[in-house]
């Protein structure tokens, strides 16, 4: 996450609507994939857009990004969707680790795992954790083979794992992927500090990004984005807009319009480079 506290962006379901080109599309949402592991967001909400839904493309896609190469194919079957998810730049985020050797295994590490046999009637477990071979996973809990989980490398002779929660990690863990049929109805309802960009919306100068930062710091930051033909005010009445913090990350555009994934970098990078300044 981006500072101390959990960072949302909120993206259409017609984020992908200006191409039918399904690699031009599978390129744009691992674009937003990258952006969002780059500036450690927390979740990536799709919300409807009723002019244009492509909300099961765009989460497939980011939802694979998001995987450890070493299970992407026991967690994807071949789909339609993922047809070139070959162009998708790699996330190298901590997670996504480039080791598949037993022997580089360090006590303490952190992985993503995959339960790939359940052990009889007694707890435990083995899990796939991108190295040679399984490792037994001791814990109190039962666990279903195919179910992904986070783990700890608590030994090496023997080799043995441990699962943990994903609050117990210290690093940067990936994004989680959700998607909602209302945004009006989630923003309402939040308890975060929602910041609506806008074409229209006030200057994202210092003190208020400043002002954003140290809000979101406390209750959580959801950054929401408009469509590519539409702004974020036609997904939301007017009531709820009011109670959003409505502002310009890109206040003297050179062109005429910014996409989608740029306009992510841009107030992510503004909202990065405050937070690091105010520590």
């Amino acid at each position: 996450m981006i500072g101390g506290s959990e960072t949302t962006i909120l993206i259409p379901s017609s984020t992908t609507m200006e191409s039918r080109d399904e690699r031009i599309r599978t390129l744009k949402v691992g674009t937003i994939a990258r952006a969002a592991a780059v500036f450690r967001v927390d979740r990536i909400v799709i919300y409807r857009d009723p002019e244009f839904d492509d909300s099961r493309f765009i989460s497939r896609v980011l939802q694979y990004a998001e995987t450890p190469q070493y299970l992407r194919k026991r967690l994807f079957p071949r789909e339609r969707a993922l047809r070139y998810v070959g162009v998708l730049p790699p996330l190298r985020t901590p997670h996504h680790p480039t080791s598949s050797k037993v022997s580089t295994l360090k006590v303490g590490e952190f992985r993503v795992g995959l339960v790939v046999d359940e052990v009889g009637s007694d707890n435990g477990a083995w899990v796939d954790i991108g190295v040679e071979r399984p490792l037994p996973l001791k814990t109190a809990s039962r666990y279903r083979a195919g179910q992904r989980l986070n783990v700890r490398v608590f030994s090496l002779k023997p080799l043995a794992a441990e699962p943990v929660d994903r609050s117990e990690i210290p690093h940067y863990w990936g994004y989680e992927t959700e998607v909602i049929p209302n945004l009006d109805e989630h923003v309402s309802s939040t308890e975060s500090l929602v910041v609506a960009t806008s074409r229209v919306g006030a200057p994202a100068t210092p003190d208020i990004l400043r002002q954003t930062v140290r809000q979101g710091r406390r209750r959580g930051l959801e950054v929401v984005f408009g469509s590519p033909a539409r702004g974020v005010d036609a997904f939301l009445s007017s009531e709820t807009m009011e109670g959003c913090c409505v502002i310009n990350t890109i206040p003297h555009q050179g062109t005429e319009t910014v996409r989608l994934e740029e306009a992510i970098v841009a107030t992510l990078a503004q909202v990065n480079l405050m937070r690091s300044l105010e520590g």
